[in-house]
């Protein structure tokens, strides 16, 4: 080999060995950057997950605060009405001259809710001037899956499912959506062949998951039956024209000028009230009910400290018992038996003393549920029937 081979080949391998050389330089700058991108994605997701165990426990301390509460607050109602004979606070509210019967807690929070409902639909008013998109279909869909709703337990988890998945449809704006639920779920449940309790199932399932959508579900049940707050609607003659003006005010329909009768309006009346105490009292393993139990006594405690006794509440208590009594005592035992006691002889003797020959059933109905402790025993529809042929049922969904 003359003195050019060897120099070409000297050349050559040295050009090898460089380019070794940068090739393991590359590899050993890429794995340290890939080294680096793993730790910062690492570190990102450790500050993640922290965040989601801090939001989780802030949550967890929130509901523990609002149930604590709830308990005190219901605990401390009966033994002031048991101390003061039991007799409905005056706690009254002047609204532009009309005069409302309801604890002032109990109206904060219903202003709250409306307000956020008031807010949702002007946003979505903006939304369909703004637009050419027409949503009716979304809202036939939204509509039927509500209708089909059952007792079932498939039909529930898939109907929720399903309700959930077109809360979040991206070709929707959510807050339109929101909207058409919660008016859907409360018209729905004056059906006759509504099932109440398979209907809580299903909003706590939605909403555990859309959460905003429980507040304006609530919202839209104060506004179709202000005793779901609660609330009365004191009537007198120098506040109203008359008697018709004062039916229209607490919701009574009118169609073709004609007014509903007292007696359609009192079923309308029960079917938002079972719903709600269908709802409070459902509780599914691992889903957090964002109006549970702590809001169904809350309602209780409330209602007998500011509530007078007529036909409305007659009928609003009596739907309210059938539907979460039950699941009240389990969890409120000796306390709920004092409420028990303060409806027996208090509510239901000045309820008596009206003599309204029109809720004779009611005041039976209520006074049975007492005597005979119904309330031991769970109510029919609670639990889920695990599919349409079989009559097993489940107790925890």
């Amino acid at each position: 080999m003359d003195t050019s081979q060897r120099s070409d080949a000297a050349y050559e391998e040295a050009k090898r060995k460089i380019a070794l050389q940068e090739e393991k330089q590359q590899q050993e700058k890429a794995k340290a950057e890939a080294e680096a991108k793993r730790r910062a994605e690492e570190a990102k997701q450790t500050a993640l997950e922290t965040e989601r165990k801090a939001a989780m426990e802030a949550e967890k301390r929130a509901a523990a605060e609002v149930e604590r509460m709830a308990e005190k607050e219901a605990k401390e109602a009966a033994e002031r009405l048991t101390d003061n004979a039991s007799r409905p606070s005056n706690a009254e509210t002047k609204e532009s001259g009309i005069v409302y019967r309801a604890a002032t807690n109990a109206l904060n929070l219903e202003h709250g809710r409306l307000q956020k409902l008031k807010e949702l639909c002007e946003r979505n008013q903006m939304i369909r001037s703004s637009s050419n998109q027409d949503y009716t279909r979304h809202e036939s869909h939204i509509s039927r899956l509500i209708r089909q709703i059952r007792g079932v337990r498939d039909n529930v988890r898939s109907k929720a499912t399903d309700l959930t998945k077109l809360l979040n449809d991206s070709q929707c704006p959510q807050s339109i959506s929101i909207e058409i639920f919660a008016k859907k779920i409360v018209s729905y449940c004056e059906n006759p062949g509504s099932a109440p309790f398979a209907s809580g199932y299903v909003v706590v399932l939605v909403t555990s998951q859309v959460p905003h959508a429980m507040d304006i579900l609530l919202a839209e049940l104060h506004k179709a039956c202000m005793y779901t707050v609660p609330k009365h609607l004191v009537y007198r003659k120098a506040t109203f024209q008359s008697k018709e003006a004062y039916f229209r005010s607490i919701g009574y329909r009118e169609d073709d000028g004609k007014m509903e009768s007292t007696e359609d309006y009192l079923k309308r009346l029960e079917s938002y009230m079972k719903l709600y105490g269908a709802l409070v009292q459902t509780e599914i393993m691992n889903v957090r009910n964002l109006h549970g139990l702590q809001e169904g006594w809350a309602w209780l405690a409330r209602f007998l400290n500011a509530l007078p006794a007529n036909q409305y509440t007659a009928v609003s208590l009596n739907a309210f018992l059938q539907m979460a009594g039950f699941a009240l005592f389990k969890r409120y035992k000796s306390q709920f038996a004092k409420l028990l006691k303060i409806i027996s002889e208090n509510f239901l003797v000045d309820l008596k003393a009206r003599n309204i020959p029109e809720i004779t059933r009611t005041v039976a109905e209520i006074q049975a549920y007492i005597h005979d402790k119904k309330f031991l025993q769970e109510p029919e529809g609670r639990s889920l029937q695990s599919n349409l042929l079989s009559t097993h049922v489940i107790n925890n969904y």
